[in-house]
């Protein structure tokens, strides 16, 4: 079921590499910040449906005839084979362009892209931004429509090794059902799809489109995607302005859940959550190990470590939000199936309303409603005989929008600070970081806490721990639920997935990680995160054996081809 079977999910589809970066959405505010507000959207949403949108009208071959035959599995199979053994490999440490030797399966995968979409190559500009970034354009013959922009990524994330895959990784195998390979659904399953439908459009002699058609695939989305998606935003930000796209539509979102055996709940995210990473560095005095400290370094690091673990953030279902508004349509749409979810809405009991969803929907559905905290780097000693004089630490918090980062911030310095006193630690909080002292000095507090005590064990250990941050992300403006085009997204939705004597539910939920998308918030309020996909169409993303079920591939072609002819017919 929708909720039980969140356990399951092994996490977000098509999600990436995760980055935090200060971006955001001019047109709406982040969820969580005014109550009142919250309250209202409560109450007025109610999950009401849109009608279904089959393309009609533009005499074109339905989606199900052209992409439902073995000949067209093989055709798709053949084209992503081709592009999945391209090792575009996006590393951490990757230098510049023309230094860096790395780069060179991007200008493969471009020739590659080139010989197996030769129509799309010649009827679309193709721009290329900051070398490897692709922009695709196709104007439609009505400027008064604003584009759509649908969107993936080229780069894949590393493979540790290759001997541990049942398959090698960039052999793009293909055992009559999946489709082998890194990337093969993070994200070239995308990539390949979105490429592939509009190939098939514009090789239709009777298909000229009204509105702008723009394609975007940045190189470094599993690197943060600075220089990619990056500067694709800056370059459609100077063409078309702010506000100037209909709708954007990446990867991400959650698989679909039958529910019932007569609802099928689709999730398209419509918000990501906050992301700040924070490093603590301890500098303490060293020496020879043979005359050593009760503590060293790493000894004080580990009671900071088990500070910080011992203090998880709750899980908290906001009135209003998205996870809020799934469980509205489960009530309606499911009420049988999940009658307590309904019982606990009415009593508007969220207390009791975020138990039950997260022990219906284990870690998953936990995280989409709770701050994450996780200790993902530590290092420290040069010499297995001094004792370490530095040890640093990396914090992963992915922030549910109850939170901000600054409130992150400041419990880190709260959390730790048993440790602080008991070592006599001299303490610098995020120095220079304007929110955080802002965030402090509402509570009528120092930005600070160097301390004085004396240690109890009665040794200076001399030191001083420096937090810092990046610069961090609050959790996204929540996208449109409802409105013309919502209204034309979820009918495209409910007809490529219907099915006999069923119900497509789309409804908007939230998003644990990030992706290329937080470079384009301020090309429109629409934006939407999904990558259009059943359950198990795909497994192990970022992992050993990743591979794609090509049936579930094909679909995602053909609900690519209907999207594109829906908005095509549509005002707005």
């Amino acid at each position: 079921m929708a909720l039980a079977k969140l356990s399951l999910l092994a996490g977000v589809a098509g999600v990436s590499a995760f980055v935090s970066a200060p971006f955001g959405n001019a047109f709406q505010k982040p969820f969580g910040q005014e109550e009142a507000a919250a309250a209202a959207a409560a109450a007025a949403f109610n999950c009401d449906l849109p009608p279904v949108l089959t393309p009609a009208g533009d005499g074109l071959p339905s989606g199900k005839s052209l992409f439902s035959s073995d000949q067209a599995l093989l055709k798709q199979v053949t084209r992503h084979q081709a592009i999945v053994r391209v090792p575009t490999i996006c590393y951490d440490d990757l230098g510049k362009f023309d230094d860096d030797d790395r780069w060179a399966p991007f200008y493969d995968l471009h020739a590659t892209l080139a010989k197996i979409y030769p129509v799309l190559h010649k009827r679309m500009t193709v721009d290329k931004v900051n070398t490897f970034g692709l922009v695709y354009t196709i104007n439609g013959s009505d400027p008064s429509l604003k584009p759509v922009f649908l969107a993936a990524h080229q780069d894949v994330v590393p493979v540790a090794d290759e001997s541990t895959w049942t398959h090698p990784p960039f052999d793009a195998y293909f055992d009559g059902e999946w489709l082998w390979g890194r990337g093969s659904s993070d994200d070239k399953n995308s990539l390949t799809a979105i490429l592939s439908a509009v190939e098939t459009l514009l090789s239709l002699p009777d298909w000229t489109p009204r509105r702008t058609l723009v394609l975007g695939f940045g190189f470094d989305e599993e690197c943060s995607g600075y220089r990619g998606a990056g500067a694709i935003g800056e370059f459609l930000t100077a063409r078309y302005g702010d506000n100037g796209i209909a709708l954007i539509l990446d990867e991400g979102g959650l698989p679909m859940e039958l529910l019932g055996d007569d609802t099928l709940y689709v999730f398209p995210s419509v918000m990501e959550k906050g992301h700040v990473d924070v490093y603590a560095d301890l500098h303490v005095v060293g020496g020879h190990s043979s005359m050593p400290f009760p503590h060293t370094g790493i000894g004080i690091m580990a009671e900071i470590v088990t500070a910080l673990e011992a203090r998880p953030y709750e899980p908290q279902v906001q009135r209003g939000s998205p996870v809020y508004n799934h469980l509205v349509c489960v009530a309606r749409y499911s009420a049988d199936a999940e009658p307590d979810i309904a019982d606990l809405l009415k009593k508007d009991d969220l207390e009791a309303l975020t138990t039950a969803f997260v022990k219906r929907g284990g870690s998953v559905a936990r995280f989409m409603v709770q701050t994450s905290q996780a200790i993902d780097t530590i290092s420290g000693g040069q010499k297995i005989n001094a004792m370490p004089e530095v040890v640093s630490l990396g914090v992963n918090y992915r922030v549910a929008p109850q939170n901000s980062i600054a409130e992150v911030q400041h419990n880190v310095v709260k959390y730790v600070d048993a440790t602080v006193q008991k070592y006599n630690l001299s303490v610098k909080a995020f120095e220079g970081d304007e929110r955080y002292a802002a965030y402090v000095a509402s509570l009528g507090r120092e930005k600070n806490s160097d301390t004085t005590d004396i240690a109890s064990d009665e040794v200076d250990y001399r030191g001083t721990l420096v937090l810092r941050s990046d610069e961090g992300s609050e959790s996204t403006a929540v996208s449109p639920t409802s409105g013309p085009i919502w209204d034309v997204f979820s009918g495209t939705i409910q007809h490529a997935f219907a099915f006999d004597g069923g119900k497509v539910v789309p409804v908007g939920e939230t998003m644990n990680g990030n992706t290329d998308t937080r470079h384009y918030l301020n090309l429109s309020p629409h934006v939407y995160r999904w990558t259009p996909s059943r359950q198990r169409g795909s497994e192990n993303i970022h992992t050993i054996d990743e591979r794609v079920r090509m049936d579930s591939h094909l679909e995602m072609v053909s609900f690519y081809y209907d999207l594109i002819r829906n908005f095509d017919a549509s005002e707005a």
